[in-house]
């Protein structure tokens, strides 16, 4: 009552004369208007305040280019002292703020006005000073017509055997592994599109031209592995003369010995390349066609090799084998690690149907192409050099193999056309890993000698988060978002149901009175692991099991496989016709046991994780946890898979994005005039460019052809610590794999440079920007940053050359001699 008398009397005490103008609404001033996120992300930054103190200021109104891109509220108000000195309003402290805003994809490109509002609660408006008043908006990419349409025939193609499956039968099963597999991957790198982060490799400042802006999603820094390493050390095998060499001169002062990369490796014009499949794309396409074959060929070959080794393992018909190939591929784990996992799960796979079509083959031909295939697969599975997932999936697939043996020793033919085969699959395997070995030896060596990873050799386990076994069903929320120590890779999981899983198994042995050999191996491999996981082994038995080179938190991978292989063998079992009632209380029990794990687990979260998972979403994915576990139980396998298929795609979908890489990569015009791309050394014996305090150029030079001192290295190199360490002190600073970087410091009088390495995979080298000789780098050139060239001023041992760089925002300067 009281404040409706106080309204009516200030409506009536407070009337303005007609002659007085209207009082402003308010004052504000946006003092930044920049771009960020690849040009799809207005950030805007000042200060806004009503100028009368009975109204609130409710909502900010942005405008580009006549188009209403925001309308809505403030995150929050931040205190401005400066303003209230500025204008004596003591009211308007808490004016500042700062608004990101998503661009629509449809704004026009170019130079647009930009305009800001202030809205208020009484509904009247004003404008915000905008010194800038535009905004340069970049093209926004698209893809063409031919590309686009090639995406749409690749997603059709499966879709619409999937959808008239049966009518894709009568093409027959040679026509249908090629609509299905081979199809849909060929329009994918005809297309050039690709899920790489590369974007973030290529933004300004560069000191490269091309550039790659996604169609859809937003690169992914977290997956630096692949776009800050992988990609363009691919790209300099490419780039360098001659080509594809085993040793890159162009990485580092010694060169590098490109064998020694695993994963789906770099492109290296050697025998071992045959085993290397995804990295074929480089020898005869594009760059941009090249990234688009190394990308969707882990995806399209794992699902191909899962879908028939599943089918032929288990008996699965078509469909159900084809969903647990994609929930091998495609889950969260394997997506987070840019599809490695899947590409060494289809050698993998690829071996044990070889090995069946071997046993099964009638004629000696026909046998020795088969051993031929089981060889190529051991070698390829070998040169993915990550023993964490081999050593484990082997641990797996040994026992496995021999189960499956023991269901078929009547079928398999076990003749002399045998030994033909184990002899291609010798002679294949053993000339492709020999000749390896023979040029990469020298290297291993040099690695087995490192700190990190040579000598990390002794794991003994029990040190996994407790809450592992649920991160899983968390991942469409976790595999999105940096949550205080988990990042998007240690958060991706698979969605594990071992409790039910086992349920399951002893419901059938029950049932059927018969144990069968193949879950036992797959349940008794997951008790192995999760023991290491959460309880450790003594040293002894890490070492006789080669367990003492896996780490706990690379493990989701074999435990992920043999839960898949699990729930296959599971759908391949007769539907119950009996005994209903209690396989329904069982199917209960487990539901409610994978609920109360669930929240258990969640318990057991480190808070500064915890407190970034809303309530309602962890008791979303508790619940979905336990009715996929009711259904496995159940038998409602068709309702299971959309379940829990449809819970991982909810998560990996929006993961990487989409786009297509620049045809080619050059050097900038005016680096290259001054020469800095020579590869001969001069009469010093200096050779290369020094990059300082800039990761991204030390990766896209080599990737150009352009010799640098320091890159991702695998092994040190021992003419540069020659030079910063004679006496070998630090040797155990720098002697390990690393990403080498040089940054400008100011060193003590004892000394111009400090080695240190802030992590087990990188060093850094801090020098001393007034006396540090830059000769000792043994590089002709060192590019930096425009805005640190001002503190080498006075340094003797280089010359900037003037003019060079600027534009790009990068300084060049000369080594003396």
């Amino acid at each position: 009552m009281y404040w409706l008398l106080g309204v009516m009397l200030a409506s009536g005490g407070a009337q303005a004369s007609p002659a007085e103008a209207p009082a402003a609404a308010g004052r504000g001033y946006v003092e930044q208007a920049r771009l960020a996120a690849h040009g799809r992300e207005l950030v805007l930054s000042g200060w806004a305040a009503p100028e009368q103190g009975n109204v609130f200021l409710t909502n900010l109104i942005v405008q580009v280019g006549g188009c209403e891109v925001y309308r809505g509220r403030l995150a929050g108000a931040s205190a401005r002292p400066d303003v209230v000195a500025a204008t004596g309003r003591t009211a308007w402290l808490h004016s500042g703020f700062q608004l990101r805003v998503q661009l629509p994809r449809g704004l026009p490109s170019g130079t647009q006005a930009l305009q800001v509002k202030g809205r208020l609660g009484d509904g009247r408006e004003f404008d915000l000073e905008t010194p800038a008043g535009t905004i340069t908006i970049p093209l926004s990419p698209s893809p063409s017509g031919v590309a686009l349409g090639m995406l749409v025939l690749a997603l059709a193609v499966p879709l619409a055997l999937l959808t008239w499956r049966r009518r894709a039968r009568q093409v027959g099963h040679r026509g249908w592994l090629a609509l299905a597999a081979v199809a849909p991957f060929v329009l994918l790198v005809a297309s050039g599109t690709t899920g790489s982060s590369m974007a973030l490799l290529l933004a300004e400042p560069a000191v490269t031209t091309g550039s790659m802006q996604p169609w859809a999603g937003e690169p992914r820094v977290i997956r630096s592995d692949e776009w800050q390493v992988y990609t363009p050390l691919a790209l300099a095998q490419a780039a360098h003369v001659p080509p594809f060499p085993v040793v890159n001169r162009n990485l580092g002062s010694d060169g590098q010995n490109m064998l020694v990369m695993g994963m789906t490796a770099v492109p290296v014009a050697h025998a071992s390349a045959l085993a290397k499949p995804a990295t074929w794309g480089f020898f005869f396409l594009d760059t941009r066609h090249a990234l688009a074959w190394a990308w969707w060929l882990p995806i399209w070959g794992g699902l191909l090799a899962v879908w028939l080794w599943l089918r032929r393992l288990l008996g699965l018909a078509g469909e159900p084998a084809a969903a647990l190939a994609a929930g091998a591929v495609l889950a969260p784990y394997s997506v987070a690690f840019s599809f490695w996992p899947a590409y060494l799960l289809m050698f993998l796979a690829l071996g044990f149907w070889a090995a069946d079509r071997a046993l099964m083959a009638r004629s000696l031909p026909a046998r020795m192409g088969w051993g031929g295939l089981l060889g190529w697969s051991v070698a390829g599975y070998a040169l993915v050099l990550y023993p964490a997932w081999q050593l484990s999936l082997a641990t797996l697939a040994v026992p496995l193999a021999l189960a499956w043996w023991w269901h078929e020793r009547r079928r398999w033919a076990w003749h002399w056309h045998l030994w033909p085969a184990v002899a291609a699959a010798v002679l294949v395997g053993g000339w492709l890993l020999g000749s390896w070995w023979l040029d990469a030896r020298e290297a291993v060596s040099v690695m087995q000698a490192t700190v990190y990873p040579g000598q990390r050799a002794s794991e003994a386990g029990g040190d996994i988060d407790r809450w592992f076994l649920f991160k899983g069903w968390l991942n469409p929320l976790t595999l999105h978002a940096n949550l205080g120590s988990m990042v998007p890779v240690d958060a991706a999981s698979y969605p594990f149901l071992w409790l039910a899983s086992g349920a399951g198994v002893l419901w059938a042995a029950w049932r059927t009175r018969r144990v069968s050999p193949l879950p036992l191996v797959l349940l008794g491999f997951a008790a192995f692991a999760l023991g290491f996981q959460f309880l450790g082994y003594p040293a002894w038995l890490t070492r006789l099991t080669l367990w003492n080179v896996v780490t706990v938190y690379r493990l989701d991978l074999a435990l992920g496989v043999a839960q898949l292989v699990l729930l296959g063998w599971l759908m391949a079992q007769p539907r119950a016709a009996t005994g209903l009632a209690s396989l329904r209380v069982l199917a209960l029990a487990m539901a409610l046991l994978t609920a109360a794990y669930a929240l258990w687990a969640n318990g057991r979260m480190p808070l500064d994780v915890a407190d970034g998972l809303p309530a309602g979403f962890v008791l979303l994915s508790a619940l979905t946890a336990a009715a996929a576990a009711y259904l496995l139980v159940l038998q409602r396998w068709r309702v299971f898979l959309v379940l829990y298929l449809g819970w991982m795609l909810a998560a990996v979908l929006p993961f990487h994005p989409l786009g297509q890489a620049p045809r080619a990569l050059a050097l900038d015009g005016a680096l290259a005039a001054a020469g800095i791309s020579q590869a001969q050394p001069d009469s010093a014996g200096r050779r290369g460019v020094a990059v300082v305090g800039e990761r991204n150029w030390a990766m896209t030079l080599p990737a150009v052809g352009v010799p640098v001192v320091n890159s991702l290295l695998y092994y040190p190199q021992s003419s540069l610590w020659r030079q910063l360490d004679p006496d070998g002190a630090q040797r155990a600073v720098y002697n390990r794999y690393q990403r080498l970087m040089f940054e400008l410091e100011e060193q003590p009088a004892e000394r111009t440079h400090r080695i240190e390495s802030p992590r087990l995979d990188e060093v850094q080298v801090h020098l001393d920007p007034a006396r540090f000789d830059f000769g000792r780098l043994g590089a002709r050139w060192v590019v930096m940053p425009l805005d640190r060239a001002p503190r080498l001023a006075g340094n003797a041992s280089i010359e900037r050359v003037p003019g060079v760089g600027a534009d790009i925002g990068a300084a060049l300067y000369r080594v003396l001699p």
